[in-house]
Formats: structure tokens, sequence, C-alpha cells
């Protein structure tokens, strides 16, 4: 198994190629409306619920990737896993979140840009990159900081289970 999620592959560092340093913050959204075009968005329901529980946080970005597919309101780990892989390909400082909810979980990204850090909800195509970090103190909308690491990996959440780590 790979130590990280988020290590590009030949094809991310290929498709990342036409970005060159520094990444603005327009230039984010671009990475993201690239990310929507190389995947589909497989719809979530009772037939596909065991599948996306079997693969939820056991993939990296370049299997999400290959694999083609996210499942439809399940995918923010994906999404912000797959975004990283390609951030990490350009080399920026990057941290992976976790956030909680009363009993929902929500991941998304803080990206380092020369003006600052930024925060990412690449869950949906139309979100915008904020500036700032998410703290106890500075939470990303109603969603409270539960972890912040390298990617899910690093946070220990390696499969469906984990869920329970959160939830505690």
């Amino acid at each position: 198994m790979n130590k990280s999620q988020i290590e590009p592959s030949e094809e991310i560092l290929l498709l990342i190629s036409q970005f060159k340093l520094p990444i603005t913050k327009d230039e984010l959204l671009t990475i993201r409306n690239l990310i929507y075009s190389k995947i589909k968005i497989k719809q979530y329901n009772d037939i596909s619920k065991k599948h996306e529980k079997s693969i939820r946080w056991k993939r990296t970005g370049v299997e999400i990737l290959n694999d083609g597919y996210i499942y439809e309101g399940k995918s923010c780990t994906d999404l912000v896993v797959l975004f990283l892989t390609f951030c990490n390909a350009l080399n920026l400082e990057t941290k992976f979140v976790k956030l909680k909810k009363e009993n929902m979980v929500h991941s998304v990204a803080e990206i380092n840009l020369n003006d600052g850090w930024y925060i990412f909800d690449v869950s949906k195509p139309n979100n915008l990159p904020i500036k700032g970090q998410i703290t106890e103190a500075n939470p990303y909308k109603e969603w409270k900081l539960w972890a912040k690491g390298k990617d899910a990996w690093d946070l220990g959440l390696t499969e469906f289970e984990s869920i329970k780590k959160i939830k505690e």
C-alpha cells in the first residue's frame, strides 16, 4: 500500500504541466475544473451504497483519476485527495482538512499560495477558494475542525469504519 494518497503519476504530471508557478487563486479553479472534466459522477443509491463504502477513503488520487468516477454526495474526500494530488505535482504546500457537524463529516483542502493560505471546498463545481485557514476559532461555515494532515490516511482514515474515530 502507498504511504500517501497524494503522490502524482506521470499522467498527472503531464496534465498539470500547463500550469506555471506561482499558482494563483484563479488557477486553483482551473485545476478543480480539470478534475471535474476527467471524472464521472455516479449516482449514489441503494445499489451503489455497498460499493461506495468498500472504496471510501481507500483510493489514492491516481486511483481515483484512473477509475474515472466518484459517487454523488459521497465524494468530498475523493475530490480533495485528487485535488491535493494535482497540487502536490506542482509542489504546493497543502493540507487535507476533515470537518464534522452533528453526525456528518466533510473534507476540504487548504492550499498555501504566494499571498497566503486558502480554504477550498472542491466538492461542488461552483465553490470558490476562500482566503484563510480553518481552526477551532475559525470554523468553515457551520463545520467544525476535526483534524488536518497530509491526506485522509495521515489522519488514520483508511476505510469506511474509520468514520467512528470522527464521530466519537
